[in-house]
């Protein structure tokens, strides 16, 4: 039976989620280019080999495509793509808030660890700056918060039991199954395994490593590779595999998040602009003025937070069980910036070494100030919030229905036919949304199918 308690916060997390969701749209172009209509293949077809020969991208797809094909069920319908997505980010969201709130009206409960207080409050004052509109989520949302939640338990949690462990160990492997950017979340469930002396048998054979290794399985039978497009992970030799078509992946995806589009000097390779720093000074010149953009009106109000922590305060009890969340975050922002410098790929990252940086350099905290700066990031984050979402709503509640359509208003598409009596559909429309079933914008005049034991297998030259 659910306590009162339980009910109340099921309704505001529904109607947080519903006025979060109401007039806005899809993520573009991703939703409409691979993530939809890869979730409409999971809901129309057994599993296909080798998918990626069909759509690149369809190698890179999140375990959210997984969940949200999931719910597509005779109780929701095919609404039921758009929650898993909502509901995730929703939960995340009111795990910092409710660290607040606690914190604020619990007055009785002196055994607050301050350091995750602070860190709960700068995440949500984050949140309400910039990941506030469902229509940005796409794939990354879920993740970045999914790694500030994992460094909220690294900071709260010292001596953990094995079933802790193991739900500490499972999000951070659907953190990365999410967004691989964010491997280094492993770390965590990493520590707690040998600072807790967690038994090695039990954890190879817990349902996350399972969970882990099923992801694998699922990644080889869709485009041959273990971790794909890293080349060195793929197995060249199945029926399946592509690896001209993987090395090309590989080089470009990398490239790519090193702002290829924008680089000086035209005639260089892909492979050499990403070598040496080739590609810093087209990064410096575009994206990198992106990045500060986003950052400046956050990172100055963190420093104005630093210095009113700083100012005329008693030294009382100092925050701790900050080196090693700072460590972590630390590499992953150098590997960030050294491997995929694209900002929504790696922000939790370089968001969580911020917050944790001022920790350190603050050192020790008061009791008052804290408090205010709760309040504070609570009256920021439901004016940001009130004011977003009625933005949005008088914008257009004319002109879009009231939750995001997954579909293109007129559906155009041609059936292209490829041999042994298969197909596959070529949108007409730019993006395939969720309108037809193995759909693609683009032609592929060297695509081929096979049909062993039931299953199709999609194969390319």
């Amino acid at each position: 039976v659910l306590s009162k308690k339980e009910i109340l916060f099921s309704i505001l997390l529904t109607f947080f989620g519903f006025f979060l969701i109401l007039f806005d749209t899809v993520y573009r172009p991703d939703a409409g280019l691979y993530h939809l209509p890869f979730i409409k293949i999971l809901n129309e077809e057994k599993i296909i080999f080798g998918l990626f020969n069909l759509h690149a991208r369809f190698g890179h797809i999140s375990i959210l495509q997984y969940s949200s094909a999931f719910n597509n069920n005779i109780f929701l319908g095919e609404i039921g793509i758009l929650i898993p997505l909502l509901c995730i980010y929703s939960l995340l969201t009111f795990y910092f808030l409710g660290d607040i709130l606690n914190f604020i009206f619990n007055s009785k409960n002196k055994s607050y660890n301050f350091t995750s207080i602070y860190f709960s409050s700068l995440v949500l004052l984050y949140i309400a700056y910039k990941i506030n509109r469902y229509s940005e989520f796409g794939n990354d949302a879920v993740g970045h918060l999914l790694f500030f939640y994992l460094i909220s338990k690294l900071i709260n949690l010292k001596n953990i039991n094995y079933f802790n462990f193991k739900k500490i160990y499972l999000i951070s492997v659907f953190t990365i199954l999410n967004k691989f950017t964010l491997i280094f979340s492993l770390l965590i469930p990493a520590y707690f395994f040998f600072k807790n002396k967690i038994s090695f048998k039990k954890t190879i054979f817990s349902f996350p490593t399972l969970f882990l290794i099923l992801w694998i399985v699922r990644n080889i039978i869709t485009s041959g590779c273990l971790i794909y497009p890293q080349t060195s992970t793929c197995f060249v030799n199945l029926d399946w595999s592509n690896e001209k078509k993987i090395q090309i992946e590989s080089l470009s995806a990398e490239a790519w998040a090193k702002d290829w589009p924008n680089r000086i000097d035209k005639n260089i390779s892909m492979k050499d602009y990403s070598k040496n720093f080739n590609w810093l000074s087209s990064w410096m010149n575009n994206h990198f003025k992106k990045i500060v953009e986003i950052l400046i009106p956050y990172l100055t109000t963190l420093f104005l937070i630093f210095l009113y922590f700083k100012s005329k305060v008693k030294k009382i009890i100092y925050f701790d069980n900050v080196n090693l969340p700072l460590l972590i975050s630390l590499f992953g922002s150098i590997i960030f910036f050294v491997k995929f410098p694209i900002y929504r790929y790696g922000y939790s990252y370089l968001i969580s070494f911020f917050i944790l940086t001022s920790i350190y350099l603050i050192k020790f905290y008061n009791l008052k100030k804290i408090k205010k700066l709760c309040m504070f990031v609570l009256f920021i984050f439901c004016i940001s919030f009130v004011f977003k979402q009625t933005d949005r709503y008088f914008k257009f509640y004319e002109k879009r229905s009231f939750i995001p359509k997954f579909y293109n208003k007129e559906i155009k598409y041609e059936k292209i036919k490829i041999k042994n009596n298969s197909f596959y559909n070529l949108t007409l429309n730019s993006l395939c949304m969720y309108d037809i079933n193995l759909c693609t914008p683009y032609i592929n005049d060297e695509l081929t199918a096979t049909e062993k034991y039931g299953y199709k297998f999609f194969k390319s030259k």
